[in-house]
């Protein structure tokens, strides 16, 4: 039946959203997502009027199940933006440093910076 189809998706969705790994295997595990949302996605397009007919109770649960996946992607949008914003703000701090001491042909240069 295709309502339990789209049920089992949307629960691997929800294991993997809860899991969000480390940057190994990052990049594998939003591309199983973005394919779980795919599949969901059009398993919905093509049963959607059939949906009709289930029971209100497992319809209920799949609506909340969406919106629990959809904030989870959501915060995860988030994390990822701030860890990009972050690293931005890194590299920017990085290059406006200037160097008091890069003409200078001493290797002691750096002993002159120091606060007593």
């Amino acid at each position: 039946m295709p309502i339990d189809e789209i049920i089992l998706k949307t629960q691997r969705l929800k294991e993997l959203l809860a899991q969000v790994p480390e940057e190994p295997t990052y990049d594998t595990w939003m591309e199983q997502i973005h394919e779980l949302l795919d599949d969901r996605e059009q398993l919905l397009a093509v049963h959607g009027p059939d949906l009709e007919k289930a029971d209100q109770t497992v319809l209920r649960q799949l609506v909340d199940d969406s919106q629990k996946i959809a904030r989870l992607i959501e915060a995860e949008h988030q994390r990822l933006g701030m860890t990009l914003g972050t690293a931005r703000m890194e590299r920017k701090t990085v290059k406006s440093y200037v160097d008091p001491y890069e003409d200078v042909d001493s290797n002691f240069s750096g002993l002159f910076d120091q606060q007593t």
